[in-house]
């Protein structure tokens, strides 16, 4: 479940406010073995990427892409289309699941705790549960900041979480098990977003370039070959 989460924060199909700066946040998990720099334009572009060198994300004009390495060079794909792809796998593996199957998936409700500090910087801190006898579950599954200053970041990390979850609609039908976790990032930053830890942030300027397509998107039966590939 983290790392489903996880994979949906990569999206980062955010929206942003003009009247905010170029910004760029760095996460770091565990013994730094995973890593995500995201880069939010003043004009709402944003640019994601792991410690994965073959892949990364683009938002801009409000539209999400993923960008993947390949013999051919790089391979642009719209979100939405991939979304469809995705659609159409999952109905050739499992054919007689209906629409909307995992409308009945248990909650991802989390238990809110107290304040915490993560790499100086404090705020509230959501577990998975608690235990019978009312202890807090595990470490803090995300930790959400009201930091002004950190605004953009949680702006996009909001957006891009609501696009990912309408893109798994033909999941989760009119269901929302997210939904704990969809209010919750509307409150403000992630500190701490399933193992991953804000680090550094700052406010130097972006060239636009970086968020520029680096080749014309694949056409929805170039995604469905290219993502075909990639499953084999």
């Amino acid at each position: 479940m983290p790392f489903t989460i996880r994979l949906f924060a990569l999206w980062l199909a955010a929206l942003g406010s003009p009247v905010f700066a170029d910004t760029t946040a760095n996460y770091v998990g565990p013994n730094a073995a995973i890593t995500m720099k995201v880069e939010i334009a003043s004009n709402g572009d944003v640019r994601g990427a792991t410690s994965n060198p073959n892949s990364y994300f683009i938002t801009r004009d409000g539209q999400g892409y993923m960008i993947q390495a390949s013999f051919n060079g790089p391979a642009v794909m719209r979100v939405q289309d991939m979304a469809t792809v995705m659609a159409e796998q999952m109905k050739k593996m499992m054919p007689n699941m209906p629409a909307g199957a995992g409308k009945d998936a248990p909650a991802f409700d989390l238990v809110k705790g107290g304040t915490v500090t993560i790499r100086g910087r404090q705020g509230t801190a959501y577990y998975m549960g608690k235990s019978a006898n009312g202890a807090l579950i595990g470490p803090p599954i995300v930790v959400i900041s009201n930091d002004p200053a950190l605004a953009p970041i949680g702006a996009a990390m909001q957006r891009q979480f609501d696009m990912s979850l309408a893109m798994m609609g033909h999941i989760f039908g009119a269901a929302n098990p997210f939904k704990s976790m969809q209010e919750i990032l509307k409150s403000g930053t992630p500190l701490v977003f399933t193992g991953m830890e804000l680090d550094t942030v700052n406010n130097e300027p972006i060239p636009t370039s970086r968020f520029d397509l680096p080749a014309q998107p694949l056409t929805l039966d170039g995604v469905r070959k290219n993502m075909g590939a990639a499953a084999q």
